[in-house]
């Protein structure tokens, strides 16, 4: 055994936790990414980024309004505006404004993008079945990570809305 091997690890700091995980959500978020557009790739569907793709899952079965997407900040670090304009041209959604605010913006997928939605939603089903026999991820485990991304994500609201 090495002498590196025998020695202990200090464990991590608070500051050096976050910074990895902020690290590793960021890590994981660009993987998703690479994973959606890599199945859709495999289906011969071509022409989108995985951002486009999960905002076409987002939009879902129904009318989603734009302002609704945004606020669920799924898409900040993108432009919404450019990509609902990239999939309205490829024909993956219809894009309407309200007749009495113009300003309101409201989504709805053609058949071309809800094919795309329900790939990506059997993609996540499929996936979901894999977490624990593959990957040994259990319903515990994503239920002690979704309170802590909740938690993390109300505390960076906080920051914002209460200045701190």
């Amino acid at each position: 055994m090495m002498i590196s091997e025998m020695q202990e690890t200090a464990p991590l700091s608070v500051g050096e936790s976050f910074l990895k995980s902020l690290s590793l959500l960021e890590q994981a978020h660009r993987r998703l990414h690479d994973v959606v557009k890599d199945d859709l790739e495999r289906g011969g569907e071509r022409s989108l980024t995985g951002v486009q793709a999960l905002l076409i899952y987002e939009i879902g079965d129904d009318e989603a309004p734009a302002s609704v997407l945004r606020a669920r900040g799924a898409f900040a670090g993108t432009s919404l505006s450019y990509n609902v304009k990239k999939l309205q041209e490829g024909g993956y959604l219809i894009q309407t404004r309200s007749e009495d605010d113009k300003r309101t913006v409201t989504l709805r997928l053609t058949p071309r993008g809800l094919k795309v939605r329900d790939r990506v939603a059997n993609l996540f089903e499929k996936q979901a079945t894999a977490l624990e026999p593959t990957a040994s991820v259990r319903h515990d485990d994503l239920s002690q990570l979704n309170k802590t991304i909740s938690r993390l994500e109300r505390f960076w609201s906080d920051q914002i809305r209460f200045r701190l």
